[in-house]
């Protein structure tokens, strides 16, 4: 019999890169013994064992759309493997395991809300006829600015960018091929800025081994080498640091509201110019955290303790720090929406950047609280489904991607 709860388990463990070689080979194994049957009901429960970010019907759709597509991935492989080939069994069985691997690999897709783009489809179809279901989640999408001014449009197969000697991404690929393009790097004197768009995310990893997630909607500007006694970044919008540690050499992020100084830690800022709030929290180490207005870095400071968050409101002069629970500002970092704490226009800031589209509202705006948590690989009418079911809100898009929110006068009550 199979075990569902160890299949969740597992399955937790590969989507957040949690996985060891041990625990991947069991997943696969596990679905290399199951029949057609038994793999549809064993997707369906882990899905729905996971209820807490993705509701029934959600569950029941993506199992009807995507079922299919895995199965034939499955028996397209099959007959691959079947069709003599001269080789030995080990190869055959091998093949078998890369099938149970894209099985596993449209598991988690289904899993997490299916990150489907239309890439394909011609633009001005998609402006002339939109649905909130077509909106899908975003993804890795980002631009790399370079010292010159050109920009270089970054892999939406790759998660992130290393800054060294070469520009490479996380598999070593290189991004930039300086013999084919012609031009010498020096990275002692460049400056590089990585951006994503609305419905974006990438990852860098700095020349002294820091690595940095970038958020949807936001920037980050490095120098191609720290040189000096100092490591100094700007950021606009959000991003979680995990910073290597010298002693010697303070890590220092600068944003409109505040500059924050490090030594080696790991801590999410949140410093969208949409926001009323700049947020700095810590999950390891320490911070110190300075208010910052009109460029002006002030001596009003906090230094900040694992599970603290520093808040400078909009003067730009004051820091008040909180204890949280530091998972909640770095929900986005592990592909989930943490809803606790946030009314709906709250929420619907980090909705606007992650599926690239402008709310606006008729009638009052909405100040009712939401909770929970739920997937950012849903698609947005998912999302949408929660607000009319719980809020009476109802949405329409129109063909700009302006998503209006049709709000009853006791839904803030």
């Amino acid at each position: 019999m199979v075990n569902r709860e160890e299949i969740q388990q597992l399955l937790e463990a590969y989507l957040f890169n949690r996985a060891n070689r041990e625990e991947l080979d069991k997943l696969l194994a596990i679905f290399s013994t199951l029949d057609d049957a038994e793999f549809e009901e064993v997707v369906r429960q882990a899905m729905r064992d996971d209820a807490h970010t993705l509701n029934a019907d959600f569950i029941d759709n993506r199992v009807e759309q995507l079922y299919p597509q895995i199965l034939s991935k499955v028996r397209e492989s099959s007959q691959e493997s079947a069709e003599p080939t001269g080789e030995s069994k080990p190869v055959v069985r091998w093949i078998w395991w890369k099938v149970a691997a894209a099985a596993a690999s449209f598991l988690l897709l289904m899993w997490v809300g299916a990150k489907f783009r239309h890439r394909d489809v011609p633009q001005k179809e998609i402006a002339a006829e939109v649905t909130t279901n077509q909106i899908v989640a975003g993804g890795n999408r980002a631009t790399l600015t370079l010292a010159d001014g050109r920009k270089v449009d970054l892999s939406d197969r790759q998660q992130g960018i290393v800054i060294g000697k070469h520009i490479r991404y996380l598999d070593g690929t290189e991004v930039i091929d300086s013999a084919a393009d012609g031009k010498t790097y020096s990275p002692d004197i460049q400056h590089f800025t990585l951006a994503t768009p609305n419905g974006g995310q990438y990852q860098l990893s700095l020349p002294d081994g820091s690595r940095v997630w970038l958020n949807a909607s936001s920037s980050i500007t490095y120098p191609g080498a720290f040189n000096g006694g100092k490591r100094e970044v700007t950021l606009h919008g959000e991003a979680y640091f995990e910073v290597a540690k010298d002693a010697a050499k303070p890590f220092i992020v600068n944003t409109e509201k505040q500059r924050v100084t490090v030594l080696g830690t790991s801590f999410n800022i949140n410093a969208y110019s949409n926001e009323n709030l700049s947020k700095t929290t810590l999950l390891t180490g320490s911070v110190r955290v300075n208010a910052k207005a009109d460029g002006v870095v002030s001596k009003n400071e906090q230094v900040l303790r694992p599970s603290q968050q520093s808040i400078i409101g909009d003067n730009g002069r004051t820091v008040a720090v909180l204890i949280v629970d530091p998972t909640t500002a770095v929900a986005w970092k592990n592909g989930l929406f943490d809803f606790h704490g946030l009314n709906i226009d709250e929420a619907m800031k980090q909705i606007e950047r992650w599926y690239d589209v402008r709310v606006t509202y008729q009638g009052p705006r909405p100040t009712a609280y939401l909770g929970g948590k739920m997937s950012r690989g849903v698609r947005l009418s998912t999302f949408l489904e929660f607000l009319e079911k719980d809020f009476n809100i109802k949405a329409e898009i129109q063909r700009d991607r302006t998503l209006i929110l049709n709000i009853p006068k006791d839904t803030n009550h």
